[in-house]
């Protein structure tokens, strides 16, 4: 596959503030292309914060209603948007939608004028009780080919595995949990390598930070600084399809890290011929590809 560099950020929006959120994500998108990424991903929700329990005021309408009244809060996803068009970057954010009369938990990837988004195909038990479930696993063709999946979504290997069938070459993870970094990395070593190795596919995951309510402190800095102790959540990681963990970053402030994404991946090309392994030699095979889908 064509080599790219992406860009993997943890925010801390705020609920209730998608203006400030906006220009935090552009700001994050800056640093971004600044350090050559194509693609820059945010985590879930990272538009509007995430707060289930205001879904119904805070959620923002990609485009007009169906009476054809206009849409809450689009002209904030133009402006992200708009921002990546100027700096020729692809941009992967969340946010809760309202479309219509109902209400999803949304991630898009927006390239070259293109749109993809993903609506949470399964909303967690709390979000349930606000949230509609999406019904479709879009692969966005951007700089690489993509598919979406949030949050606790990333323990359910047929969605990675129904990307990879439609020809995804990197799983994005974006989250929107509580845990604290260190135990975001001892629980997405666990089951994340997965993804990328059973699918021969490159994997990147990113968690929302949320502000201490004991303090009732709140980050809005650049990336990089602020007060650690202020923070809870967070986590970013890369791993490539062997599921090696290649980028990682597990504090508490707001940070942006890059990962470069590159080389043959084993659809591509037998390692067979290019390492000169013998027949019945199993290493780097595309597992994906030897499955017998009759069986299941």
């Amino acid at each position: 596959m064509k080599g790219i560099r992406i860009a993997l950020a943890q925010i801390c929006p705020v609920p209730g503030d998608a203006d400030a959120n906006a220009e935090k994500i552009i700001s994050f998108m800056k640093k971004a292309a600044d350090g050559g990424a194509a693609l820059a991903v945010f985590p879930e929700c990272s538009l509007t914060g995430y707060a289930p329990e205001r879904a119904d005021e805070l959620a923002l309408s990609i485009g007009d209603e169906p009476d054809g009244t206009p849409g809450i809060g689009g002209g904030l996803i133009s402006a992200v948007e708009e921002a990546a068009e100027k700096l020729g970057i692809a941009v992967c954010f969340g946010f809760m939608e309202k479309l219509g009369d109902k209400f999803y938990i949304s991630q898009e990837l927006y390239c070259g004028g293109e749109r993809t988004v993903y609506r949470k195909t399964h909303p967690g038990s709390r979000e349930a009780m606000f949230f509609e479930a999406g019904n479709e696993f879009p692969v966005s063709r951007g700089p690489v080919d993509c598919g979406m999946q949030l949050c606790w979504e990333s323990h359910i290997p047929e969605i990675s595995a129904e990307y990879r069938k439609q020809g995804a070459q990197l799983l994005l993870f974006p989250y929107a949990s509580g845990m604290s970094g260190e135990r975001c990395k001892e629980n997405w070593q666990v089951h994340l390598p997965a993804r990328a190795s059973d699918n021969g596919c490159f994997a990147a995951a990113c968690n929302l930070l949320t502000k201490d309510v004991k303090t009732g402190a709140h980050q809005t800095g650049a990336a990089g600084s602020g007060n650690a102790e202020d923070m809870s959540g967070g986590g970013l990681a890369v791993w490539d399809p062997k599921g090696r963990l290649t980028a990682q970053y597990f504090g508490t402030e707001e940070a942006l890290i890059t990962a470069e994404i590159s080389g043959e991946l084993p659809r591509e090309r037998s390692l067979k011929e290019q390492q000169g392994l013998a027949d019945h030699d199993m290493h780097a095979l595309s597992y994906f590809d030897l499955k017998r889908r009759e069986l299941f």
